[in-house]
């Protein structure tokens, strides 16, 4: 228990690294009226690399640190997040977990699947849809750029930030394990 809490506080004193990222690109970006997410990058390394109980504690945990921040019913990220993190853990045995471009690709799709669910709950409350549909599109784009640029270096940091404090989650040699 103490060893999968301790994965669960690393990875998310890691994600707030992040966070901090996110707001100070979305402040430069806010003249152009472009917003970045990562929410892929949330759930991709815990997905493909930790154990259920431990993984799905990150990521529901991290899903509530963006509803305390977002004017969205509160827990919605956190139910979106954990049941991405569940496909996504579902799947992990079908891929070369470790390798880092398996990672980035899957967070790039569960960043893409996660706009677009979040988009469809949120469009119809746009005043006009038309505009905020290439709003989006345009914040998609950026979103996905961001994600694939500091994928590999995230990744690497959320597994030195578990080797430093003792509870790296062991490499998987075959990728059927």
């Amino acid at each position: 228990m103490l060893y999968s809490a301790r994965q669960v506080v690393a990875l998310l004193g890691c994600w707030a690294v992040l966070c901090l990222m996110i707001g100070q690109a979305n402040h430069h970006l806010a003249p152009l009226a472009l917003t970045l997410s990562a929410p892929g990058l949330v759930v991709a390394f815990a997905a493909l690399r930790l154990p259920l109980g431990a993984g799905l504690a990150a990521a529901f945990t991290a899903g509530l640190w963006l509803d305390a921040a977002a004017p969205v019913a509160f827990g919605r990220h956190a139910a979106l997040l954990g049941l991405a993190f569940c496909i996504v853990h579902r799947v992990r045995g079908r891929l070369p977990r470790n390798e880092t471009v398996v990672g980035v690709v899957a967070a790039l799709f569960v960043n893409l699947a996660l706009f677009v669910a979040l988009a469809f709950l949120d469009l119809g409350q746009l005043p006009d849809p038309a505009a905020g549909g290439a709003r989006l599109l345009a914040d998609l784009m950026a979103s996905q750029l961001f994600t694939a640029l500091v994928g590999p270096w995230f990744l690497a940091l959320q597994l030195a930030a578990l080797r430093l404090i003792g509870v790296a989650p062991a490499q998987v040699t075959s990728r059927f394990a």
